[in-house]
């Protein structure tokens, strides 16, 4: 349990990555997108020149911290392109913890699979905007909507696994169409979150320049997407 190839970053402790609970972070490096939007652009791939960290010594970690923990975010880049994921979290298994995986739900089986196991008991699902409209704005597969739909589906009828749908509200790849398109494909989800973009660390020049909605529009897009699912929040704002 010494390197394993792609754990690129650790945060301590967060109070802002899973829901409810104090959590340490783990992040990994590859994604199978290229969302001109990313806040973590250094992790999609190897150029980022982050060396790879020890798998012990981040569970040590972990573990020092274990009074004060009560949760592990596993997190990219997207955790699913990662070759060891399933024995990565049943290593963070022997910590105790409630685990939460963020991903963009492109690999359906490989969620499908993790979801099984039971190696992890939170997911966290980005929708980027209407899932026909990925291979042209995202760089994604020519399979993305079909996957997605698979996410989505698996979820809902997989018992025991908490989850929650999200969209980072972009300017152009966020319209109101695209939020009623999302809500009625994640119909009867227990949460959905829309989250305010934030022009900070962003890939491509376009968005540069490119204001946030302001808080009226997000709000307007909270009230489209309620009739669709249990909860419905805005967050960064």
């Amino acid at each position: 349990m010494n390197v394993i190839q792609g754990i690129k970053g650790f945060l301590g402790t967060s109070l802002v990555d899973f829901p409810g609970r104090v959590a340490a972070v783990v992040f990994l490096s590859g994604c199978n997108m290229h969302c001109p939007f990313c806040h973590n652009a250094l992790l999609l791939g190897e150029e980022g020149g982050l060396e790879d960290l020890r798998l012990d010594e981040v569970i040590g970690a972990i573990n020092r911290r274990r009074k004060l923990l009560d949760g592990i975010v596993v997190t990219g880049g997207e955790p699913t392109c990662h070759a060891q994921l399933t024995y990565l979290l049943r290593s963070l298994r022997t910590t105790q913890l409630t685990i939460k995986l963020d991903t963009n739900g492109l690999r359906a089986n490989i969620l499908k699979v993790l979801c099984k196991e039971r190696l992890v008991d939170y997911v966290a699902v980005d929708i980027k905007t209407t899932p026909e409209r990925y291979p042209a704005l995202l760089q994604a597969p020519p399979d993305a909507a079909e996957q997605i739909r698979e996410t989505v589906a698996g979820l809902k009828t997989t018992s025991g696994i908490h989850y929650e749908f999200r969209t980072t509200c972009v300017p152009g790849l966020v319209t109101e169409q695209d939020i009623m398109a999302i809500a009625r494909l994640i119909e009867g989800a227990p949460a959905y979150y829309l989250q305010q973009y934030m022009p900070i660390h962003v890939t491509h020049p376009d968005l540069k320049d490119r204001p946030p909605y302001p808080r009226e529009v997000l709000e307007r897009f909270q009230e489209l997407a309620r009739p669709f699912v249990r909860e419905i929040g805005l967050r960064n704002l």
